[in-house]
C-alpha cells in the first residue's frame, strides 16, 4: 500500500502523539513464540536435567541460605541490604526465593534453568520483530541456550537474578519497539512499561546498562531517526539516573563491587577484554577442544577470513544485485553481534581485572549478556560461509540455507558437549561438598556454641573456579546450615600447620577464638582434636591429628546419610 505524503508527516511525529499511525507488519505471531518457548524448554530440559537432580549450592549460594535461615535481629531484608543494597532488585529477589524455594537446591536449579528457556525465548520473539526469519531466529535462540561460555547462569542457582536481568531487558526493548509502532494511550502505556522494565533490570544487575543506552539504534531501525529519537533520550535518562541513583545514593554494601580502577587500569582492562572477548568468540566458532588456546585463535580468524571475504565480495557485486543485499544484510548482522557483545563486556571496565571473557567456572558469568552478541555473530558468518560457498559452487539459495542449518547443528552439539563437561564438575563439587559435611558429622556429632573449626585436607576446587566450600563464609555457611547452629565458624585452611598458636587461642585465616572453642579438623583422615592450649595446639599443628577415633565414631555412615539428608 502506497503511503502518502500527510502519512509519511505523521510517521515523523514522536510515538507520544495521539493520532493514529501506518501500521507496521508484526513479526512472530503469538503462537509461533509459544511453540519456540516450548522446544527451547525441552532444550533446556534435556540440557540441565542431570544437574538439576546431582547440583547443589555454590559460593553466594551458602551466605544468602544461611541469612534466611538465622536472620540477623532486623529480618532477612535487613540482612540482605547490608549485603547486597546497591542492587535493590537484588534484595527483593534473594527474599522472595528464600520465601518461595527455601533450601531446596534442586527447585533454585530449575528456576535458572527456566531462567535461561525464558531468556532465549525473549530473543528469538525480538529478533522475529526486527524481521529475521523464523528458522534464524530459532537457531540464534537455540544457540544462546546451549552456550558453554556463561553457563554459570543455570549451573549456579542463584545467577537465575542474571538471566532475570536479561529477560527484564528484553522484554523492554520488544515494548519500546511497539510502543513506537503505536499511538495514544496504548502507546504512552508500552513506553511506561518498557521504561519499568529497564530501571528494573538494572536495579537487579546492571549488565544491561551501557548496551540499553545504544537501544535507539533499533528504535531508528524501526521507525526513523525523528520518531525515535525522544524514547532514545529516555532511555538515556532512565538507565543514567537508575546507576547514579544505585551506587551514588545508596550507601556501599558488602558483596556489590564499589572500588573502580584507575582511567589507565581501565583502559588496560578494556584492551584486556577486547583481546579475550576475540579469543572467546574464535572458541565459540570453533568449539572443539575447551580452553585450547590454539584452537580459540584459529576459530577468532576464521571469523575474520569470513567477514573479509564477505566484505569484499559484497563491494565487487553489481548494485542492485539480491546476493550483495543478502551478504549486506549478514554483515550488518554480524557487526551488530559484535557491538552488543562489547557493550554488554563494557559494565566491566572500571571492575578488577579477573572479569574477563576468557574467565571459566562461576566467572563467567560475564559473559550472561555478551553470549546474545556473540551468538549472533557467529551463526551470521555460518550463514556467510554458506551462501558464499553456495555461490563458489553454483548451488541454489536453498542448498545454502540447509548448508547454513547443518553448520548451526553441529555448533549446537558441540556446545552441549562442553556444557555437559562443565555440568559434571559443578555436581562433582556439589558431591564434595555433601561429602565434606557428611564427614564433619561423622567425627563431631555435635558442637559447642561458638565453635571454630579449622578444616584442612579437603578440596578446595573442581577445576578452576567451581568451588568446594572454600571460603572461610561459604564453610561457616554451610556448617551452620548443617548443624543448624548460628552460632559456628568454619574455617578452610591450606594444612594444619597454617593454624598459628598463639597464647590466648588458635588463629587462620584471620579467623581467632579461644582455647576450647577451636577445633583442628584432618577431613581426609576423618580425625578431629579440640585445641585447649598453646602447647598442645602447637604440637597438633606440627602434625595432623592423629588420636584414634571414639568407638561411636568408628563408622560414619549413619552420620554420613544423616548430614546429606540435612541439605
Amino acid at each position: 500500500m502506497a503511503v502518502t505524503a500527510d502519512e509519511q508527516n505523521l510517521i515523523a511525529v514522536p510515538s507520544f502523539d495521539p493520532r493514529p499511525l501506518v501500521a507496521r507488519p508484526s513479526c512472530g505471531a503469538r503462537g509461533e513464540i509459544v511453540a519456540c518457548g516450548f522446544g527451547l524448554g525441552l532444550i533446556a530440559l534435556l540440557m540441565c536435567a542431570v544437574h538439576i537432580r546431582h547440583g547443589g549450592f555454590y559460593y553466594d549460594d551458602w551466605s544468602v541460605l544461611a541469612l534466611g535461615r538465622f536472620p540477623p535481629p532486623g529480618g532477612l531484608l535487613h540482612g540482605l541490604w547490608l549485603d547486597y543494597g546497591q542492587r535493590p532488585g537484588q534484595v527483593l529477589y534473594y527474599a522472595a526465593l528464600d520465601e518461595g524455594l527455601g533450601s531446596h537446591a534442586a527447585s533454585r536449579l530449575a528456576l535458572a534453568a527456566a531462567m535461561v528457556a525464558l531468556e532465549a525465548t525473549c530473543l528469538y520473539s525480538l529478533l522475529r520483530r526486527l524481521g529475521l526469519a523464523a528458522r534464524h531466529a530459532a537457531a540464534i535462540a537455540a544457540l544462546l541456550l546451549t552456550f558453554p561460555f556463561s553457563d554459570s547462569v543455570w549451573l549456579w542457582g542463584i545467577l537465575s537474578l542474571t538471566s532475570l536481568a536479561i529477560v527484564g531487558a528484553l522484554l523492554g526493548v520488544i515494548l519500546a519497539l511497539r510502543a513506537l509502532e503505536s499511538s495514544g494511550a496504548r502507546a504512552l502505556a508500552l513506553h511506561v512499561a518498557s521504561l519499568a522494565l529497564y530501571v528494573a533490570s538494572i536495579a537487579c544487575y546492571e549488565v544491561f546498562a551501557v548496551a540499553g543506552c545504544l537501544a535507539g539504534l533499533l528504535y531508528v531501525r524501526a521507525v526513523g531517526f525523528r520518531r525515535a529519537r525522544l524514547r532514545w533520550a529516555l532511555d538515556v535518562l532512565a538507565i543514567g539516573a537508575t546507576l547514579a541513583f544505585v551506587r551514588v545514593a545508596l550507601p556501599v554494601d558488602i558483596a556489590t563491587p564499589s572500588r573502580t580502577q584507575s582511567l589507565a587500569g581501565m583502559a588496560a582492562h578494556a584492551g584486556s577484554i577486547a583481546v579475550q572477548g576475540m579469543r572467546l568468540a574464535g572458541a565459540a566458532a570453533l568449539p572443539v577442544a575447551a580452553g585450547d588456546v590454539v584452537w580459540s585463535w584459529v576459530g577468532a580468524a576464521l571469523l575474520v577470513a569470513v567477514l573479509a571475504a564477505g566484505a569484499a565480495l559484497h563491494q565487487r557485486l553489481p548494485r542492485g544485485d539480491s546476493a550483495r543485499a543478502e551478504l549486506g544484510r549478514w554483515l550488518a548482522i554480524a557487526g551488530a553481534g559484535a557491538l552488543v557483545a562489547l557493550t554488554a563486556w563494557a559494565v566491566y571496565v572500571p571492575a578488577p581485572d579477573h572479569y574477563s571473557p576468557a574467565a571459566v567456572g562461576t566467572v563467567n558469568r560475564i559473559n550472561a549478556a555478551a553470549a546474545i552478541g556473540i551468538v549472533i555473530l557467529v551463526y551470521s558468518c555460518l550463514v556467510l560461509l554458506a551462501r558464499m560457498l553456495a555461490g563458489l559452487v553454483r548451488l541454489p539459495g536453498a542448498a545454502a540455507g540447509f548448508a547454513a542449518t547443518l553448520a548451526a547443528l553441529a555448533l549446537g552439539a558441540g556446545y552441549l558437549r562442553q556444557t555437559a563437561a562443565d555440568a559434571r564438575a559443578w555436581d562433582a563439587a556439589a558431591a564434595d561438598q555433601r561429602h565434606l559435611l557428611a564427614d564433619l558429622h561423622s567425627v563431631l556429632p555435635s558442637l559447642p556454641r561458638a565453635a571454630i573449626l579449622y578444616a584442612f585436607d579437603a578440596p578446595l576446587e573442581v577445576g578452576p573456579s567451581i568451588p568446594v566450600l572454600s571460603t572461610t563464609i561459604d564453610l561457616t555457611s554451610a556448617v551452620r546450615m548443617s548443624y543448624s547452629n548460628s552460632t559456628l565458624v568454619g574455617v578452610p585452611v591450606p594444612a594444619a600447620a597454617s593454624v598459628t598458636c598463639g597464647p590466648r587461642g588458635p588463629r587462620a585465616g584471620g579467623v581467632g577464638g579461644p582455647y576450647g572453642q577451636a577445633y583442628l579438623v584432618d577431613l581426609a583422615a576423618r580425625r578431629a582434636v579440640r585445641l585447649i592450649g598453646d602447647a598442645q595446639c602447637a604440637s597438633r599443628t606440627a602434625r595432623s591429628p592423629s588420636a584414634p577415633l571414639p568407638p561411636m565414631l568408628a563408622s560414619g555412615s549413619r552420620a554420613r546419610q544423616q548430614a546429606s539428608n540435612s541439605l
